[in-house]
């Protein structure tokens, strides 16, 4: 009887139950205007089940009594509202306030109100660049000041990074933090961020010291959520690229007849029949694939987060490709009611490597036409070129027979355990990290090949390298409000060392079939290998204090001491301290607050670090390899002191930055506008310094030795709004930066070269006054339309100053008027290779579950040194051309800035410190469009999905430029392809790999 009552009383309950969930519940959300908000989004809160209002901002759900149903919508307040008997629900929005917004700072938050700094804050949201391929790329065109650029575009290059100019000589990539720790932010698939932050003045960067003078990026990861349930999101495309443009060259029969006119064309050429295009026979069109899954949820004291991803990308250059494969998970803990805070992020990536082998883009180019591709009658079955040609490679059987692979895993751990204090608002947070890399390079050419007559041998080459980093960090945290006051104060400790250790071994003569060192020949090998340490140690401070959110003031210190450093010398201190004005709050601006939503006046001052230098560099170290023969015996010797140390009191590069800025906010804050200026000077730049050859030591001795100076406006515009059911929204930013080397304090050398390819020539320079890796060139001035002109071109003093020139050739400009042609004497600033405005313009249109996106990008101002059109364009060279050349100058074709053709060229038309290769590097690009589709709610509830979107989308879609190359988007060189990879080769085009232009189709999907 009681089993029968309990069975009766359960199925009631059940019943009940039911009754509860099937409750049908409808409602409408409206603005402060009273007008309908279409595609707010309505959840459950703690559950996955939810909906979106239709044109009418109607919806319909249905939701168990004592529920909460949570209503969200872009740009307006967050409302919840408690189900209770009635059926029907009306729901007003009124409009967000960015103000309350918070934003990651070094070691903590703060309000958006209370900022002082200049700090730019991207949401998760945004980056989630569908399109994107890196974290850095979705970051491309999003915040004013912050310039990312290509520096090729081979499959798992990587993107240069600048914030505001170049403040050193060595590198000026920004501070990466990741969920606390320093690490790659490559790491982090766009998918799994939550917010990113750009602290770009010395006050906001302050907190982290010596490693912040070149700004730092801090990357927070997704989280889940306490009480909420599991949600599984899916984000995945696929599509292709293919190569947006292709150089215009001669074909077999243009290049034959070019060579029959001028009277070079060989004998043995008349027979030959192959008429190649190297271009398509290398280019490709080739598949992308990227999927992301997350999973994420929390109970009453934990939440998690996992995600993993997977990118495949087959390169648009024949046998290059990339694969990545990410893993990524989120904990944190509550304990003793929230006294005690646990958490943890784990991070893996996995990425394998295939490059372009030994090939140089400028050998595809170069290529000539008369080669065929294959021929099984020489060894290795491919075609080479004759004995009369350049000695250039078959660019196919190069991609075919080199393997070259990178093998690489990423590794970052990161922990903190914080806890209440005694003290009310008195916290203290350790924070561990660890970062490990490991990975290993494979070189191998399978079996011998002829290159010309030249008989290449099979080898194969092995490297690893392990990279190992750590880091600990103590803090104490007090936050407090006393009435209007507001105050926050941290204190810290941080210790932090690297490790870098690397070997790697070679040998020739590999046997066919084989993949092992151990299997060559023993007496043609190679060894190699390396370890650097450092370390670092930091004590911090800061203050931040508020009064009624009016008058705000931040307060920075920081005590770095570096293992780079000799001792007595290897500490800096940087502080910094901002202002900040809420003007809105004032009693007296309380009439314009209708008006005027925000109005924020910032200001700041601080210093910043550097100690960018090799390890050791003030300590003389041994050079192995000074063997000799006695007796008949190889002796192996080594010598100390083979180069020069630096000096013992060599110490910190100093950046200082002073900063002001301007936050306003209109139209119930649908548009807002933020500016800042700012001048960034660093002292003590770190230079290497050349010595006397006399002195029998070799190297250049790094030397606390200049000043550099930056300065530039920042602008930034966004405006959102609805019309009827229309969302729309649209942002621009805008930048400019001046660039220059204001001094240089050691020695008498006041200038340093840069980029100067296979030793031709210095292209650019860092000289007193002027950008670093400014443009150096002789001018030129037309063709030479008759010899009399030559004769007639005389310096002051009579001289004639080009007597080798005929007609055809180039005139060139006597800069300091010597009576000759000289690369140095006569070079003049011509330009730089850093924009005077960069800019981009995103925007994003809603209607009823349609999207449309665009992002528009641009520079103007710069130069770009096009090597690559210097190579194809010469004519000293038997080898393929651009088929500019067709236009060359012939007393029948006068009309033309092409010279005559001229094997011999003893005018040296083709001379590289001229500015007959430098080109506008302005550009205005479409870079990425997409239309994506929402399901309706309606159907998704069905198949039990949360929401569904597929989209289409295309990126490098057009660009609008006078550049004559591949791509105008030239950052620093990578090396990749040669030309070296300093700061001094930005905006030079040494052949670079060129960038696609890619179609997607996707799909974004969450349960």
């Amino acid at each position: 009887m009681r089993k029968t009552a309990l069975l009766l009383l359960l199925s009631t309950c059940g019943s009940l139950a039911f009754a509860q969930q099937s409750q049908k519940v409808r409602g409408k959300v409206l603005d402060a205007d009273n007008k309908p908000v279409a595609g707010a989004t309505v959840n459950i809160k703690g559950s996955a089940n939810g909906t979106k209002t239709d044109a009418d901002g109607s919806f319909t759900l249905d939701v168990a009594k004592g529920k909460t149903l949570k209503i969200t919508y872009v740009g307006m307040k967050e409302q919840e509202i408690l189900v209770n008997d009635a059926s029907t629900y009306s729901i007003v929005l009124q409009s967000g306030n960015e103000l309350d917004e918070v934003v990651v700072i070094g070691y903590g938050t703060v309000k958006k109100r209370d900022l002082t700094g200049a700090v730019a804050s991207v949401s998760g949201k945004d980056l989630q660049s569908n399109l994107a391929k890196s974290t850095t790329g979705a970051l491309q065109g999003r915040v004013a000041g912050v310039s990312v650029t290509n520096s090729g575009g081979a499959p798992g290059a990587g993107l240069n990074v600048n914030i505001r100019g170049l403040s050193s000589f060595g590198s000026n990539t920004p501070l990466y933090v990741v969920d606390g720790v320093f690490g790659d932010i490559n790491l982090v698939d766009p998918n799994d961020i939550a917010s990113l932050e750009v602290l770009k003045d010395a006050s906001a960067a302050a907190i982290y010291g010596s490693r912040a003078a070149n700004g730092v990026v801090i990357v927070t990861t997704k989280s889940g959520r306490q009480n909420t349930a599991t949600t599984l999101n899916v984000n995945a495309f696929t599509g292709v690229q293919k190569v947006s443009k292709m150089l215009d060259l001669m074909d077999a029969t243009e290049w034959k007849n070019l060579q029959k006119a001028n009277g070079t064309l060989p004998a043995s050429a008349e027979a030959m029949t192959a008429n190649t295009n190297w271009q398509k026979e290398v280019f490709r069109t080739a598949p992308m694939h990227k999927v992301n899954v997350d999973i994420a949820g929390g109970g009453e004291r934990s939440t998690y987060s996992v995600s993993a991803g997977y990118f495949a990308q087959e390169g648009i250059l024949l046998n290059t490709d990339y694969k990545a494969f990410n893993l990524r998970t989120k904990n944190t803990f509550s304990l003793f009611n929230n006294h005690l805070r646990l958490g943890n992020t784990f991070l893996i990536k996995n990425g394998d490597q295939q490059r372009g082998s030994e090939l140089v883009i400028t050998d595809i180019l170069r290529q000539n036409p008369l080669v065929p591709v294959y021929d099984p009658n020489i060894l290795g079955g491919y075609g080479t070129y004759s004995t009369w040609m350049k000695n250039i490679e078959n660019p196919v059987g190069v991609l075919n027979l080199y393997n070259n692979q990178r093998h690489q895993t990423d590794i970052m751990l990161s922990g903190y355990a914080e806890v209440d204090l005694f003290i009310k608002g008195l916290k203290y947070k350790l924070n561990v990290g660890a970062n490990r890399t490991t990975g290993r390079n494979y070189n191998k050419k399978a079996e011998p090949h002829m290159y010309g007559n030249t008989l290449v041998k099979s080898y194969l080459r092995e490297s690893a390298f392990f990279n190992n980093q750590w880091l600990i960090e103590n803090t104490l945290h007090y936050d407090r409000t006393f009435d209007k006051h507001t105050v926050s104060v941290l204190a810290g400790y941080s210790a932090q060392e690297n490790n870098n250790r690397g070997f790697g071994l070679g040998r020739m003569d590999i046997p066919l079939g084989t993949d092992a060192i151990d299997a060559a020949a023993l007496d043609q090998q190679s060894t190699n290998g390396s370890l650097q340490e450092e370390s670092l140690i930091s004590q911090f401070g800061r203050l931040m204090y508020g009064y009624d959110s009016r008058y705000l003031l931040t307060a920075t210190i920081r005590r770095d001491g570096s293992s780079k450093f000799a001792e007595g010398h290897r500490y800096g201190v940087f502080p910094s301290i901002a202002l900040g004005w809420n003007v809105m709050n004032e009693s007296f601006f309380e009439s314009a607050k209708k008006t005027v939503n925000e109005f924020k006046i910032r200001a700041s001052y601080g210093r910043l670090g550097n100690q960018n230098i090799a390890n050791y560099t003030t300590q003389f170290t041994t050079q192995y390899g000074i063997n000799y023969i006695q007796g008949g015996k190889l002796w192996l010797g080594a010598i100390p002191g083979y180069d020069w140390a630096s000096p013992n009191i060599l110490t910190w590069e100093e950046t200082a930055t002073s900063d002001i800025g301007l936050d306003l906010a209109f139209l119930n804050n649908r548009l807002s506008v933020s500016a800042d200026y700012y001048v960034r000077d660093t002292k003590n730049i770190l230079l290497g310094i050349n010595r006397a050859p006399s002195s029998g030591l070799g190297g250049t001795p790094v030397m606390n030795a200049g000043t550099i100076s930056n300065k530039g406006f920042e602008f930034l515009t966004s405006f959102r709004d609805a019309v009827g059911a229309v969302n729309y929204n649209i942002s621009v930013n805008a930048s400019t930066v001046k660039n220059n080397l204001k001094a240089v304090t050691v020695g008498s050398k006041q200038e340093f070269a840069g980029f100067n390819p296979h030793a031709e020539g210095d292209i650019t320079w860092a000289r007193i006054g002027y950008p670093i890796g400014g443009f150096w060139l002789i001018k030129t001035d037309g063709i030479f339309q008759s010899d009399a002109e030559v004769q007639a071109y005389k310096s002051s003093n009579g001289t004639v100053i080009q007597p080798n020139a005929k007609a055809g050739d180039i005139r060139f400009v006597d800069f300091n008027d010597d009576g000759k042609i000289t690369d140095y004497e006569d070079a003049q600033y011509l330009g730089s290779p850093f924009p005077k405005l960069a800019y981009g313009i995103r925007g994003n249109v809603e209607y009823k579950g349609v999207d449309l996106g665009f992002f528009f990008d641009g520079v103007s101002g710069n130069k770009i040194y096009n090597y690559t059109r210097a190579r194809i364009e010469s004519t000293n060279e038997v080898n393929n051309h651009s088929a500019s050349l067709l236009n060359s100058w012939t007393p029948s074709n006068t009309n033309t800035d092409i010279p005559r053709y001229t094997r011999e060229d003893p005018n040296n038309n083709k001379r590289r410190t001229s500015d007959r290769w430098l080109e506008n590097g302005s550009f205005f690009r479409l870079k990425t469009l997409e239309i994506g589709y929402t399901l309706p709610q309606l159907v998704l509830s069905k198949v039990g999905l949360k929401s569904t979107r597929i989209f289409f989308a295309g990126d490098n879609l057009f660009t609008s430029t006078k550049y004559k190359g591949y791509t105008p988007d030239l950052g620093v060189n990578s090396d990749e392809n040669g030309g070296g990879s300093s700061t001094m080769t930005a905006g030079t085009d040494y052949g670079r790999f060129p960038l696609a232009r890619t179609f997607m189709f996707g799909l974004q999907a969450s349960f």
